[in-house]
């Protein structure tokens, strides 16, 4: 994915939990670790699937992104 000739590089991570509550406190730990670190992702999306949250996050760094997918157990996308 490209936001204005740049690439980005995506991360999805995957819970197995799907409730609000589950939503909130899985936001508010991966926003207070990207603020901590001073990362601003260029998009962050979730999605509630059958078995539970899925989490899109793109970043215009690669090394933020990787950072982020080791942080949280995520997976590192090829950007396209």
């Amino acid at each position: 994915m490209r936001m204005g000739g740049v690439p980005l590089y995506p991360v999805e991570i995957t819970f197995d939990e799907y409730t609000e509550d589950a939503l909130t406190a899985r936001m508010t730990a991966m926003r207070e670790w990207l603020d901590h670190y001073r990362f601003e992702p260029t998009i962050f999306r979730h999605t509630f699937t059958e078995t539970g949250l899925l989490f899109q996050v793109y970043f215009d760094i690669e090394t933020e992104a990787k950072m982020f997918a080791r942080a949280f157990g995520g997976r590192e996308e090829k950007s396209g």
